[in-house]
């Protein structure tokens, strides 16, 4: 009886704290965040070599090696959603889940690396973007160019 009451009282403590949005229950949320981290800046409008080479690094882009390219969207993430209300269109891996949309982004390309010392060129610029959106409630999971 008491092992019964443990488990209804753990059952309801995780279905509160999903409830709440405190833990993450799928991997869809997970691509989610992961897109946020990568690929969203509302704060900032960089351009320049040394906004890639902070953000790169402060976003966790750069370890364990460099990555080669990345893009950050300089919207707010209620009008990144809204992209993924837009018509489908086909992704570069043919399925019919991306969306397009006119932003500002900085777009930051590696130039050169050494151990622990990644060095990238920044360019801002107003263009289409390519997301990936999934769920019932569409939501950023990839960018797909």
């Amino acid at each position: 009886m008491a092992l019964q009451k443990t488990l209804s009282l753990l059952l309801l403590s995780l279905l509160t704290l999903l409830g709440l949005g405190l833990v993450q229950p799928s991997y869809g949320q997970f691509m989610y965040q992961r897109f946020l981290r990568q690929h969203v800046d509302s704060t900032q409008r960089g351009v320049t070599s040394s906004y890639c080479n902070t953000m790169m690094e402060r976003r966790g882009m750069t370890r364990p090696r460099c990555k080669q390219f990345n893009t950050f969207i300089h919207a707010d993430i209620g009008a990144i959603n809204n992209i993924c209300r837009t018509p489908n269109i086909r992704c570069k891996n043919g399925k019919e889940n991306c969306h397009e949309g006119v932003v500002r982004v900085t777009d930051c390309r590696l130039t050169g690396s050494s151990p622990q010392n990644c060095r990238y060129q920044g360019r801002g610029s107003s263009r289409r973007v390519v997301i990936t959106c999934e769920g019932n409630a569409p939501v950023p999971v990839h960018f797909d160019g």
